[in-house]
């Protein structure tokens, strides 16, 4: 008990600090694709020539490709590091990130698509590595304290989330470069490289005998899903939740950028806005509403808040009216995505509990690969609005299963 204790405390600052850069390098990229894909006055503007539509393909199609990537590698990069061990491949990670970075941002200051493309695919696999982080985390706590001490994963993330667009944005802007933001990020990549390396120690010695592993682990957990009696509702209402906020973040900098003609660093004070009301809504509402209210009350409201704040987004007025709904949109997700995990972690025997973690990962990767292109095509066809829409749906859809559902874990 004390050992491991102690390796908790040696190990969960460490790897928070890990999480905290890759995730800032990640969220500088939040407020440079609607300039570079979708603003023709901007001198960083890469698709001279292409149509609207084509624009917003391709501005679609390189936010799916992490997503899509994240898919394929997060339930295989977890079974690896039983075999090789969390330390090996959690830096393996890190390092190839920083080298996807840097290739994005020479693939900006040559204005090639294409490495645009491979740079996100390979960030995609790489920043995967969460399910690593997961696995360092369950090693070293027990199991009362795990929920605990997974609340560092969304601690980082958050603040990475504000963090990253607003450096994203501000260097962007500072340099007048949009490639400047990426060469940033991979020098924190490298940083944070060495910091693992030297630092991090190894939490998993007893391992596993290397298995057969394949890229359709990610789809095995989708059939999953439907099949499990237990939480099936739950799983797929989590899929069209997740799906409706992720219409939301695909296009919202795109939909500012051509309405308000935002520069970079609007975007990232604007996004970094975001972050802080989700933040703050994860520290200081989530645990007064959890003890006010039962999940039921809290989802019943939220869902139904979010899904018209997404609906209506395209229509705001003014950028006063934009940040307005910031409280409609940051306070619903950052309530009901936590909400819903915990319905989903009850609704299951203790048994499965990774599992269903697994699963709803999954869920939540494939939104983030697919919902994409969708608004790319959509926005293309129809108008930008159309994702919104959709959106707001998808999150209503949720809302109404849940509110249908007899299952007794909701």
């Amino acid at each position: 008990m004390l050992g491991l204790s102690n390796m908790q405390k040696k190990v969960l600052p460490i790897l928070f600090a890990t999480l905290l850069l890759d995730m800032i390098g990640t969220g500088m990229v939040i407020p440079i694709i609607p300039i570079i894909f979708t603003d023709p006055g901007s001198p960083s503007f890469m698709l001279h020539g292409y149509s609207v539509g084509a624009q917003y393909f391709v501005a679609g199609l390189i936010t799916a490709l992490y997503g899509l990537m994240q898919f394929i590698a997060s339930p295989i990069l977890g079974e690896l590091s039983d075999v090789f061990g969390r330390k090996r491949l959690l830096t393996l990670g890190v390092a190839t990130l920083a080298i996807a970075q840097m290739l994005f941002g020479f693939g900006v200051s040559i204005a090639s698509v294409v490495l645009l493309l491979v740079s996100r695919s390979i960030a995609g696999l790489a920043g995967a590595n969460f399910s690593i982080a997961q696995a360092v985390i369950a090693d070293v706590s027990q199991p009362h304290e795990r929920a605990k001490n997974f609340g560092l994963i969304g601690a980082a993330f958050g603040i990475g989330f504000v963090l990253g667009p607003l450096l994203g944005g501000w260097i962007a802007s500072a340099a007048n470069n949009a490639a400047a933001p990426f060469w940033f990020a991979g020098c924190l990549g490298v940083v944070n490289t060495l910091f693992i390396s030297l630092m991090l120690k190894e939490t998993h010695h007893n391992r596993a005998e290397a298995a057969h592993f394949h890229i359709f682990k990610g789809v095995q957990n989708i059939i999953a899903a439907f099949r499990d009696k237990q939480a099936n509702t739950l799983y797929f209402a989590s899929f069209l939740y997740m799906s409706g906020f992720t219409f939301l973040t695909t296009f919202s900098g795109i939909l500012v950028v051509q309405k308000f003609n935002f520069s970079e660093g609007d975007l990232g004070t604007y996004f970094g806005a975001i972050g802080i009301a989700i933040v703050i809504t994860q520290l200081f509402i989530l645990p007064r509403a959890v003890k006010r209210f039962t999940e039921r009350q809290v989802l019943n409201v939220m869902l139904l808040v979010l899904a018209v704040a997404i609906a209506v987004y395209p229509f705001l007025p003014t950028v006063f009216s934009l940040y307005a709904m910031i409280v409609f949109l940051a306070v619903p997700q950052g309530l009901s995505i936590a909400v819903l995990s915990a319905l989903i972690s009850k609704s299951v025997s203790p048994e499965k509990q990774g599992a269903a973690l697994g699963i709803n990962g999954s869920l939540i990767a494939l939104s983030g690969g697919v919902v994409p292109i969708l608004a790319g095509v959509g926005s293309g066809i129809v108008g930008l609005s159309a994702p919104f829409i959709v959106g707001g749906l998808c999150v209503l859809w949720a809302w109404s299963l849940l509110i249908l559902s007899k299952k007794s874990a909701y």
